[in-house]
């Protein structure tokens, strides 16, 4: 699967892991990689963008939305490569820093409505996508099928 670079570009995936790091507090690095291949399809950032949506656990996400996981290990490899360049930039401008194995918020990257639908979209689910990653990293891996 090749993940389009007008769709996925360095802006909404800087934008897409500050969000998300940002309601986490902290995440590791394998869990920051998580963050891009779920961004990257529109159906799971829809759903959990949705207001009414409420997250009970992985677990539970992934029997209700299995088909929302069949291409995760293409999405996770096309992927790896933005996740690294979005991370370096948020580094290089202060909004993000590395800590221990993994990355925390220092400066904040405000949503601004003039980004557009997708970033609004992105905004409204991150909580929910930090939630979705929170667990063991292992665990995610392993049900998502991603081939290391």
């Amino acid at each position: 699967m090749k993940v389009s670079s007008y769709y996925n570009n360095l802006g909404i995936n800087a934008f897409a892991l500050s969000v998300v790091l940002e309601k986490a507090g902290y995440l590791t690095l394998p869990k920051i990689a998580l963050i891009l291949p779920i961004v990257a399809h529109r159906e799971t950032v829809r759903k959990l963008a949705d207001g009414r949506f409420r997250f009970v656990s992985f677990e539970q996400y992934l029997i209700d939305n299995i088909q929302h996981f069949y291409n995760f290990n293409e999405r996770y490899t096309a992927s790896l490569i933005p996740t690294v360049s979005a991370l370096q930039f948020l580094c290089e401008v202060g909004v993000v820093r590395l800590k221990d194995e993994g990355a925390v918020i220092a400066s904040a990257l405000p949503y601004n409505p003039e980004m557009g639908k997708r970033a609004e979209r992105v905004n409204r689910a991150s909580a929910n996508i930090a939630a979705l990653i929170s667990g063991r990293a292992d665990v995610f891996y392993l049900n998502a099928r991603i081939k290391l």
